[in-house]
């Protein structure tokens, strides 16, 4: 910043203090926020699947989950300092997973299940067996696509890498001191 050769140092440096505390506010107040309204969204998420009554779930999931809380969670990331379109994009791929599970049933188990058998011992060959399909999809649906939605807005696989395998590091050597 430009100093003026009228402001006395004490006083341009109180400013300056001002401003990093100014922004600093700001940064925690954006991130309180953030934080704040992804609790209020789990929180409303949670009761609207406790409840017993399941009516429209493919319009729920559409629109509740996949434009609002899409836009609500593009704000948060955008507020925390990551990507908030490229957290937006995995929250549309995962909001679709789910949509195409809710709205083609059947088609889904008989991928997942296989062809429901009428003859006790009829087995059919498949090149991957169901036991493998429906390990995938549900290693996909519930731990790769929230990882991906949670991490990459923020940094990239590699930066992730290293911040992981830094920690790691840090553990151990604190463990051998």
């Amino acid at each position: 910043a430009a100093k003026s050769w009228w402001i006395p140092n004490t006083v341009s440096s109180f400013n300056s203090g001002l401003n990093t505390l100014k922004c600093q506010v700001q940064v925690m107040s954006r991130m309180i926020f953030g934080f704040l309204m992804i609790l209020a969204i789990a929180y409303l998420l949670l009761q609207r699947g406790a409840t017993s009554r399941h009516s429209m779930p493919i319009t729920f999931i559409l629109l509740l989950l996949g434009i609002v809380c899409g836009f609500a969670g593009k704000l948060c990331v955008d507020m925390l300092g990551g990507s908030g379109y490229l957290w937006l994009l995995h929250w549309e791929t995962l909001c679709l997973l789910h949509f195409f599970s809710n709205s083609c049933t059947s088609h889904l188990f008989q991928a997942l299940h296989g062809p429901v058998n009428v003859c006790q011992g009829a087995e059919r060959k498949t090149m991957v067996p169901y036991w493998v399909r429906r390990s995938l999809f549900y290693f996909t649906l519930l731990f790769i696509i929230p990882l991906v939605c949670g991490l990459m807005p923020f940094a990239s696989p590699s930066e992730w890498k290293e911040h992981f395998s830094l920690l790691v590091l840090d553990y151990q050597s604190s463990m051998h001191d």
